[in-house]
């Protein structure tokens, strides 16, 4: 059998499975490169989280946005999650994400964007709507940009994060933070719990990934306490 000497040029990028066929002088060669999902640090955690909910018989549910619910498909890849995982939410356009989280007309003409006290609220409506002992929340900006479209202007001279902290408080405003910056909330019986973290990426996918890696890390220390 022939083989050119020059393999065709592809590229793989987050595909379960890529099959490409080229047509060679007497023969097509065909290439199938198999990838694991998920991937096996995911495994490692998703599986620690199944045994602490299921050991205590409690329930968790999910609120995403950036990471347009791959934090729940990492979760019910462990087999047999329904035991514990009942379900979740995406918000992802701005509309549905304000009509959706359980906010107020004043809340909501407040809004400047995702924050620690946005990722809160919407972990708080989701507990309530759907009765789970715990709820991870997550918002944040993947990219290629931080622009929402929204209607009100943000704080004029504002450029950093610091200052649109306020821990005690229900102000969903805040400044623009930039592209790869999370937001994370959790609610539980234990109590409510927020955190950020910015990646400094600009790569939209390689955001969600490490949103999401992120995100049930700190659900994970969570529900260790």
């Amino acid at each position: 059998m022939f083989y050119p000497h020059t393999l065709p040029n592809f590229q793989v990028t987050r595909y379960i499975q890529l099959r490409i066929h080229e047509p060679a002088t007497s023969c097509s060669i065909q290439f199938i490169i198999q990838m694991t999902f998920p991937p096996p640090e995911i495994t490692d955690i998703v599986s620690e989280i199944a045994s602490i909910l299921r050991s205590k018989n409690q329930t968790l549910a999910i609120s995403e946005a950036a990471c347009g619910g791959l934090i729940s498909a990492y979760i019910v890849s462990v087999p047999g999650a329904s035991d514990f995982y009942i379900g979740g939410k995406l918000l992802y356009s701005l509309k549905q994400r304000l009509k959706l989280s359980g906010w107020s007309d004043e809340e909501i003409s407040n809004y400047m964007g995702p924050s620690e006290q946005v990722a809160l609220k919407l972990a708080r409506t989701a507990r309530y709507e759907l009765g789970s002992t715990y709820v991870l929340s997550e918002t944040g900006f993947a990219g290629p940009s931080t622009d929402l479209h929204l209607s009100n202007k943000r704080k004029e001279g504002t450029s950093s994060t610091d200052d649109a902290k306020k821990s005690n408080s229900d102000d969903y405003s805040t400044v623009a933070p930039n592209v790869g910056t999370v937001f994370l909330g959790f609610t539980g019986p234990t109590g409510d719990f927020s955190t950020e973290k910015e990646f400094g990426n600009q790569d939209r996918s390689k955001n969600m990934t490490d949103f999401a890696k992120f995100a049930l890390e700190f659900l994970l220390e969570q529900l260790r306490k």
